[in-house]
């Protein structure tokens, strides 16, 4: 292909790779959503008093996927609770300290983890726990089978059964998740990025000071040396007889992983070399795939080109130059496929093949990658992973493909990456509520001192996350003491008022709605009406009214939220076009109307309990949980009734009834059916009652209030 020939292709390219989202827009919000899950999620976890962080790797993260490739989320858990260490100098008192264990057989990464007790620096003799075992020295072990974990897992899976990818568990095929430990240190062959010589123009010198303090996590070893072992299976827990202290060392075994580091080399990296990874990565998935399945992974792919950036001048990587920086990368890696041997950017004497690909495989990988370097990339056109393929035929010969536009396919991305990242925000907030059942109102003081302080003091995205954190808990702290107000008979304090006025923020209307309600459970029927009418102007068609009730349909995003996601951002979305269902628990009980009292007390019996699984998944039903429309319009009824504005109250229920009935099953239609009943009830229509319990009754049997209203209204009716 002559100079020319291969320029006008590169353009063509990176023109359709713009079109699928390979862009700098979305690369940015993808990794901003992420990276705002990620903390918001370990906040969350530290509020509730669990003592692991959670990380996302991988391509979600770094921005490196588009919708086709369909990736899943890469997950790390680490256990905080336990401080690694090199040698016995970095021994910690009061810590749960484990000692790398190295020995002359060890493969290169690899380790073991020896137990060290906290209150003096000498080694555990004791077994304690089914992941513990002891090896012929006497050193007391912690192996990577994870049992107690797995067991939750299996727990959490529809079909009891756990997903393993590689070291890699889960109860979920599109999500992966590793359990790891931290080391802070930098163990030897983890400091090859910063002392082998490079030409020196890439990372950058900022990129390598940061990385240098990212330290290390220990996860479990993932491969044998027979790449003929599967990656991909069903598996069960592998139990290990305590009695048994001689078994495979594998099961015993943890590896170095530098993936924070990585993470940063891959931000470190331009829009050419962005789209040049993505590329390669559809190439291998569309194409490679098909020979070696996955043992050829990603990971092969992403190291190529973080070499072939380290060594190849900062220059080549241009627009009209991207189909030879592919070729650059493949040439590396054919290369390596020649000598038998990939090499891991940061961590030295790791071969990326072994346990991977068998030798006649690399000669095959060898032979395939050179005919397609040779052809000219005609399997470029081949590429079904979005309509690549057909997209640059089109560049070529304009014609009415029937694919999506880039305008269009931003949209659905875009409304994804929000998705992901209210979701985290609302879970939060109700992890927040439904986790501390004891003393939730100290707690909350707690939260909100802490988040106040990482709003001052933490890093701009810790600011940002805990200034979304911050409205909620005012908003629960409201309520709560409102509540032991109105039990009490005391008015409402303006200190009250104020963390309600202060919990407006946490989205559109649900902190409005639950200051409507306590205002009308406080008798303040004209305030609550105005606020009411309020809350109503705010509805739109650009609203997204999100459930995350498990066991309940959530509601799809309009067209007209798709539109206004391109261009705002997340937060205004959050604040102006977002409403979450509202959580009222225990503690704040006389701030909503006692008709809903009921929906606490949905479960009745071992049935309903049994249809509860995985457990702490519906552990929202011991909580009264109502969507915000139909609770707008059941609080206006009802205060319009207190008011005796008839028309009003009438056209509040016939909205509720309009709103049912166009809901199409979405959201908690149970409860609304429940609210829509209660408004007929105080109508004295008991046959339009009756249907709306039986109606609510059809759609979810078990664990439903309105068991307990049907049976209300049959006592009622047989004692009259």
């Amino acid at each position: 292909m002559d100079r020319e020939s291969m320029q006008q292709l590169s353009l063509r390219l990176s023109r359709v790779l713009g079109d699928i989202g390979v862009s700098r827009y979305i690369r940015t919000r993808r990794r901003r959503t992420f990276l705002m899950r990620e903390t918001l999620d370990r906040i969350t976890r530290e509020l509730c008093g669990y003592n692991i962080a959670s990380y996302t790797f991988g391509s979600q993260t770094e921005g490196t996927t588009t919708l086709g490739m369909k990736s899943d989320i890469d997950t790390l858990i680490c256990h905080n609770g336990s401080l690694v260490i090199l040698d016995w100098s970095e021994w910690m008192q009061e810590k749960g300290n484990l000692l790398v264990v190295k020995t002359e057989q060890s493969p290169p990464q690899h380790c073991w983890l020896q137990y060290v007790r906290p209150d003096l620096p000498l080694p555990v003799t004791e077994v304690s726990g089914p992941n513990d075992m002891v090896d012929s020295e006497g050193r007391v072990l912690i192996t990577n089978t994870q049992i107690e974990m797995h067991k939750d897992w299996r727990q959490m899976s529809q079909s009891r059964e756990m997903v393993q990818h590689g070291p890699s568990r889960s109860w979920d095929e599109m999500v992966d998740i590793i359990i790891a430990f931290h080391c802070t240190s930098l163990p030897e062959e983890c400091k090859f990025l910063f002392c082998r010589p490079r030409p020196g123009h890439w990372p950058r010198p900022d990129t390598l000071t940061t990385a240098r303090q990212t330290g290390v996590f220990l996860v479990p070893q993932g491969y044998t040396e027979d790449p003929s072992r599967p990656v991909k299976c069903k598996s069960t827990t592998f139990h290990v007889p305590q009695e048994n202290r001689h078994y495979p060392l594998y099961k015993r075994e943890w590896r170095f992983s530098t993936s924070i580091m990585e993470r940063l080399l891959v931000f470190d990296m331009n829009i050419i070399q962005h789209k040049v990874l993505v590329f390669l990565k559809m190439l291998r998935k569309s194409i490679i795939k098909q020979v070696v399945d996955d043992r050829f992974s990603t990971f092969h792919m992403k190291t190529a080109i973080l070499f072939t950036i380290e060594t190849y001048p900062p220059n080549i990587w241009r627009e009209d130059n991207l189909v030879q920086c592919v070729i650059y990368c493949l040439a590396t890696l054919l290369r390596w496929l020649k000598i038998r041997l990939c090499p891991h950017y940061t961590i030295s004497g790791v071969n990326l093949f072994t346990g991977k690909l068998f030798k006649h495989e690399q000669y095959k990988l060898h032979t395939m990658i050179t005919e397609i370097i040779y052809s000219h990339f005609q399997c470029l056109y081949t590429i079904e992973m979005d309509n690549l393929g057909r997209r640059m035929s089109s560049v070529i010969s304009p014609q009415n493909i029937g694919v999506y536009t880039r305008c269009t396919l931003n949209q659905v991305q875009m409304v994804e990456l929000y998705q992901w990242w209210a979701i985290q925000v609302i879970n939060g907030h109700k992890d927040l509520l439904i986790n501390d059942k004891n003393n939730l109102y100290q707690s909350l003081i707690e939260h909100f001192e802490t988040l106040n302080f990482l709003k001052n003091n933490g890093t701009e995205i810790e600011q940002e996350a805990a200034s979304l954190c911050i409205p909620s808990v005012c908003g629960a702290l409201a309520s709560i003491q409102a509540s032991r107000c109105i039990y009490q008979g005391q008015p409402i304090t303006h200190n009250i008022l104020h963390l309600y006025q202060l919990s407006f923020d946490s989205d559109l209307l649900s902190s409005r709605l639950k200051f409507a309600s306590m205002l009308y459970c406080s008798g303040q029927y004209e305030a609550a009406a105005n606020c009411l009418t309020y809350c109503e102007g705010l509805m739109g068609p650009s609203v997204w009214q999100y459930c995350g009730c498990t066991g309940r349909k959530g509601t799809l995003p309009t067209n007209e939220l798709a539109e206004k996601t391109v261009n705002t951002s997340f937060k205004d979305m959050l604040q102006k076009y977002t409403v979450f269902h509202i959580i009222f628990t225990k503690h704040d009980i006389h701030c909503v109307p006692q008709h809903l009292v009921y929906e606490m007390f949905r479960t009745v019996g071992d049935e309903d309990r049994i249809q509860r699984h995985p457990a702490h998944r519906y552990e929202w039903m011991e909580h009264i949980v109502i969507d915000c429309v139909p609770f707008l319009h059941y609080l206006q009824y009802l205060t319009h009734t207190q008011l005796n504005q008839h028309d009003r109250n009438l056209r509040a229920l016939n909205n509720l009834y309009f709103y049912i009935s166009s809901s199409e099953g979405h959201g908690n239609i149970d409860t609304a059916w429940n609210m829509l009943g209660h408004c007929y009830e105080l109508e004295n229509e008991l046959d339009q009652a009756w249907f709306c319990y039986t109606k609510s009754l059809q759609l979810y049997p078990r664990n439903n209030a309105a068991n307990w209203h049907v049976a209300r209204i049959m006592n009622q009716h047989l004692n009259s």
